[in-house]
């Protein structure tokens, strides 16, 4: 009887471990289903920074002289500075200089005497180029000048379009554009002035 007594309490027991732990099991589910899930972390929409490296580029070499306008630039200097030995070192030996529609002349021992007639009719010129242009193998100078006429003692203003073919970098051909009747007009002496003398009245 007392051992029957003593199973009895024994499952009695039992039981209620056995409830205890399932009442402890509840509790435990429903303070988990209470406790909110933590929310997702946001993803960022900006994409991670890249580190840019940047090409090193050489240093720009400068820009090479255009031999035409080197030219170009020359003969602007030295007709301005009325150095005509040096200028004529910027032709060829069979250089064909035109003025206008007269008749060009050949070689430079040609243009050394043109040279030397230009200086014999004028003095105080002064030159100044207005527009400096080229283009393929040629070179084209707008001139404004003034010069006086050793005949005459005028000073007027020309104007005059220089164009220059060049070859192989010497000038080989060049015409000059002007008018003709400026200087023709600057050459002439004035006319002397007419005096007339009062006939001696008739006397009776």
């Amino acid at each position: 009887m007392a051992k029957k007594m003593g199973k009895e309490k024994g499952k009695k027991k039992g039981k209620k471990v056995t409830a205890k732990k399932t009442a402890n099991k509840k509790a435990t589910s429903k303070k988990s289903a209470r406790k909110p899930a933590p929310k997702p972390k946001a993803r960022s929409l900006r994409p991670a920074a890249k580190t840019v490296r940047q090409a090193v580029r050489p240093a720009a070499s400068p820009p090479r002289p255009d031999p035409l306008r080197e030219l170009a630039k020359r003969i602007v200097d030295l007709t301005t500075s009325g150095n005509d030995d040096a200028a004529l070192a910027l032709y060829a030996e069979k250089i064909e200089s035109a003025e206008g529609s007269q008749p060009a002349t050949r070689g430079l021992q040609a243009l050394r005497d043109k040279f030397a007639m230009w200086h014999s009719m004028v003095r105080n010129a002064s030159w100044k180029a207005r527009t400096v242009a080229t283009s393929s193998n040629s070179i084209v100078v707008e001139w404004t000048g003034t010069v006086t006429f050793n005949a005459t003692g005028k000073t007027i203003d020309l104007h005059e379009v220089a164009i220059h073919d060049v070859e192989n970098g010497k000038i080989v051909r060049e015409r000059f554009y002007y008018d003709p009747g400026v200087m023709q007009a600057a050459m002439m002496p004035a006319p002397t002035p007419v005096t007339t003398t009062a006939a001696n009245p008739t006397s009776y």
